[in-house]
């Protein structure tokens, strides 16, 4: 989960994965990927009102004074892998890489030049418009074996990993920006620059969206309204994004509006049914109006769509416990932890299952182990101080 915290951080090059092992994220065989800011301005102003598209920011696009360090840092450098690495040093001396995650650090790749902070995806907005100024085949690179996701009671937002790339040959070379940039990336795929714009805008509405309770002294300043007005533009930019489809939902669903939540859960599966999110919060928008049966068939799919994500059986878990099901909800809970060792909420569940079995003992362990995960984990801490409570008046 994103925290409020900013953190410094150092850039590094993940090694160069050949595209020849991998099933994704190859080089050839790709339509349009690399756009110019007019060209991106040319093919959004065939299909959108000229009141959106005057709206639109281009993340990548650069101004003279960023054109100009990239061509000084690089002006004696000719290999490309020297080039990037004169880049990525000129980013670092410039902003030294002040990485932070509030509702105002998804920024383009001025304003990271300008201000000097941003999140992940803003300091690659900055990479590719510089490597692409002095003629590096910088793309945009969705990280698909890395999500961030805020898990929210039954929803689930997917703002995903997007980083940035240079292509040379058959081989890419990832660059990423992140608090573990020393781990290899098996499984991600090139995107084009439009998709690119819609994670921009997914992002934001994510961010706006997580830190929309912050106080902010202007009273028209409303966080909740820019959230659904991101997630609608980036949908605007790419109508089948299934993130910003799945995260509209979950915005609607915030506000009550469960139709049109379940409308949107429904489009994002249309065009990826295997996105587990999306299956995972169809399912909760159905539990949450009696339709029991249908919400455990669509968790189940969400479990076989994303086997690791050990959330998903521990919802299953939860559905089952409040049906009275024990040793199925059981079953789930402990799948979940052979998933995520660490999932306070799965462990919980597994006390409130000896719990309602008359338990005790063992489910005093099992708050007890809770807290070992989480210290903060208050419901745990509870249910030990009434379980102690009873021993005591037993005795």
């Amino acid at each position: 989960m994103i925290r409020e915290a900013a953190f410094v951080s150092k850039c590094f090059i993940i090694l160069a994965l050949l595209c020849g092992s991998l099933s994704i994220g190859c080089a050839g065989n790709f339509a349009k990927r690399a756009y110019t800011p007019d060209e991106v301005r040319a093919e959004l102003g065939q299909r959108l009102p000229v009141t959106t598209l005057k709206e639109v920011i281009i993340p990548f696009e650069i101004n003279d004074e960023i054109r100009a360090l990239a061509h000084n840092v690089t002006r004696d450098v000719y290999s490309d892998s020297l080039r990037t690495r004169a880049i990525i040093n000129a980013i670092i001396d410039r902003t030294g890489l002040s990485i932070s995650y509030d509702y105002l650090s998804n920024k383009t790749a001025i304003e990271v030049f300008e201000g000097g902070q941003g999140n992940c995806l803003a300091y690659t907005n900055l990479f590719v418009g510089m490597a692409r100024e002095i003629g590096l085949d910088a793309v945009y690179v969705d990280v698909i074996t890395v999500e961030r996701i805020s898990k929210e009671a039954d929803v689930i937002v997917n703002n995903g990993h997007v980083t940035g790339g240079v292509i040379r040959g058959p081989n890419t070379t990832i660059i990423d920006f992140t608090r573990t940039p020393e781990r290899d990336y098996i499984g991600y795929k090139i995107i084009d620059d439009l998709e690119a714009m819609a994670n921009y805008y997914n992002n934001q509405g994510y961010l706006y969206g997580y830190f929309s309770d912050q106080k902010v002294d202007d009273p028209s300043f409303n966080a909740k309204e820019i959230e659904l007005e991101m997630y609608k533009m980036a949908l605007e930019i790419d109508p089948n994004f299934p993130r910003a489809l799945n995260n509209l939902g979950v915005a609607y669903k915030r506000r009550g509006r469960l139709n049109e939540a379940v409308e949107q859960y429904k489009l994002a599966l249309d065009v990826d049914p295997d996105f587990a999110d999306a299956r995972s919060n169809l399912g909760g928008a159905y539990y949450s109006v009696g339709r029991v049966d249908d919400a455990i068939y669509q968790l189940e799919l969400a479990t076989k769509a994303s086997e690791h994500n050990g959330y998903f059986y521990h919802h299953l878990g939860v559905i089952e416990f409040q049906q009275g099901n024990y040793n199925k909800a059981m079953r789930h809970f402990r799948k979940a932890l052979t998933k995520d060792s660490k999932l306070a909420d799965s462990r919980y569940y597994i006390g409130e299952v000896h719990l309602a079995l008359g338990r005790k003992d063992e489910a005093l362990k099992e708050y007890e182990r809770t807290l070992e995960i989480d210290p903060n984990y208050l419901s745990a801490r509870s249910k030990i101080i009434f379980l102690m409570q009873k021993t005591k008046e037993l005795q």
